[in-house]
């Protein structure tokens, strides 16, 4: 039988939902109640069957953030039929799913890493449901509920003592490319009363920008919300002397380069080293943070190839910092270190690189549209921090501003970023992208007296991040680079913005 949704509910999320027939029931939805059903009939040698096909979009402009990526899909992505494709619902207000990026303490003594969250905002809704739970499959019932809890505010969270886990990847994006459209991995959120009224799951979004082509392809790339990562490769050290896949002031990411673009990550700021004692030049090269070495550049940048050899995105990496090898002691370019990089990156992203000299739009302009990528098969845009080096390489991006507030301070932070989100980008500005770095700054004496973590400074950052971007940075965020980024929902959002903007041209 179709599944019955009630007509007063503002709010349904429905790609398909089919089901075949010997004979048409009477049981599905009609146009009368505000849905449709779409029938269709196969010839038989004793008799028809026919397919019965509810199609739902009942989206209110007063809150795009809620089933918009579903809409319009295009006609040819594969339609994975083990997928429920029902991925969000809610008749008022929002639940969804963040990983608590510091360990916590078990009643036993021990510590349990990436604990789920549940979030929610129903301060635009009457009636504020009751409980909220995990569950692991699409909420119908609390019977079938994880783990549930009381809610006693509008907005809120709550940190559950159950783990993500590995967090594998579905839809076959694990180990290579799957299908497209956004995909749940197992948990789920569900909130209400007696009946569950709203509900969620944690995502991946592995071809977001073409499954919503139709709308923000005529966007241009200034124009974009961009989820992206601060210190993109410091995820796991991979060093002759470090395996470590946890540090409490080094690693600011629990992802890896390929998870990060599954997941929706289309920024990602990466800080080059160099270290002149490896034979071979390809692997001199290495990801750092700061004076610390973390990862070899060379297998994250055919991360990114094999990424965009499998999908239509459009990717920004930009080469931040270079904290060791690339200048001499007077600050002068090591021509031939920076040559050696372009090199690299010419050689593993060469067919994707959408050069400058072709695509920029001058200064103070917001870029080419994403339709003119797309149509040339240039979807890499390789932005680089060093003028001189740009300037005798007309392909390279100009530097990409920084919104940086410098500070160990979540309210500094933030009072720096409402204001510089604000009047970005300036008229002057060179590159149609501007990045808020979400993140606050560890002092020296915070590391030298190990007070606190990046993780622990994430937690106190990433919930006011996802806030700040539907309220006060709604309208004019490009870029937001964030530290643990499945602490916040950034990305979701981003791409929610990004549709809304694309409607309002």
């Amino acid at each position: 039988m179709i599944t019955q949704y009630p007509a007063q509910q503002s709010i349904v999320f429905v790609a398909k939902e089919c089901q075949i027939k010997s004979q048409f029931s009477g049981a599905g939805a009609t146009i009368s109640d505000g849905r449709l059903v779409v029938r269709c009939c196969i010839p038989r040698r004793y008799g028809s069957w026919c397919f019965y096909c509810t199609i739902i979009h009942a989206i209110p402009a007063t809150d795009p953030f809620v089933g918009h990526e579903y809409k319009n899909k295009p006609n040819h992505a594969p339609f994975d039929t083990s997928n429920q494709q029902v991925f969000e619902k809610s008749a008022c207000g929002r639940v969804w799913m963040t990983i608590h990026s510091p360990s916590i303490r078990t009643s036993g003594g021990g510590s349990l890493l990436d604990a789920i969250e549940l979030n929610w905002d129903f301060s635009t809704c009457s009636n504020v449901p009751m409980q909220i739970g995990l569950f692991d499959n699409r909420p119908l019932s609390w019977n079938n509920a994880i783990a549930v809890f009381s809610i006693d505010s509008v907005e809120g969270f709550v940190i559950t003592n159950v783990s993500l886990g590995e967090g594998k990847l579905p839809a076959g994006w694990n180990t290579g490319t799957g299908f497209k459209g956004p995909h749940c991995l197992w948990p789920w959120v569900g909130a209400g009363d007696s009946h569950i009224v709203a509900y969620n799951c944690l995502k991946i979004q592995p071809t977001w920008m073409e499954d919503n082509s139709d709308r923000i392809n005529k966007l241009r790339i200034g124009e974009l919300v961009i989820p992206g990562t601060h210190n993109a490769g410091a995820w796991r050290f991979d060093t002759e002397i470090s395996t470590i896949s946890r540090d409490s002031f080094v690693l600011c990411q629990d992802r890896s380069i390929w998870a990060q673009l599954v997941h929706g990550i289309r920024y990602f700021d990466f800080r080059i080293a160099y270290y002149d004692f490896y034979p071979r030049e390809e692997d001199r090269y290495w990801l750092n943070h700061n004076l610390i070495r973390v990862r070899p550049l060379l297998p994250l940048l055919r991360e990114i190839r094999a990424f965009l050899d499998s999908t239509k995105e459009v990717v920004f990496l930009d080469a931040h910092h270079f904290p060791l090898g690339f200048y001499h002691q007077n600050g002068a370019p090591i021509q031939e270190v920076h040559l050696g990089l372009l090199r690299l990156v010419q050689l593993e992203l060469g067919p994707h690189i959408a050069t400058a000299s072709q695509f920029a739009t001058g200064p103070g302009t917001r870029g080419p549209t994403l339709q003119t990528l797309v149509d040339a098969d240039k979807r890499l845009l390789f932005s680089y921090v060093d003028n001189n080096i740009v300037a005798g390489n007309r392909w390279l991006w100009p530097i990409l501003p920084h919104l940086w507030a410098n500070t160990n301070s979540p309210s500094d932070l933030f009072h720096y970023l409402d204001r510089m989100i604000d009047i970005s980008p300036l008229p002057s500005a060179r590159s149609p992208l501007f990045s808020a770095m979400a993140q606050t700054t560890p002092t020296v004496l915070d590391i030298l007296f190990l007070r606190g973590s990046l993780r622990e400074n994430a937690d106190s950052v990433n919930r006011n991040v996802t806030a700040r971007l539907i309220s006060r940075w709604r309208h004019n965020a490009n870029i937001i680079s964030s530290d643990f980024f499945l602490a916040n929902d950034v990305i979701d959002v981003s791409i929610a913005l990004s549709v809304e903007r694309s409607n309002r041209l």
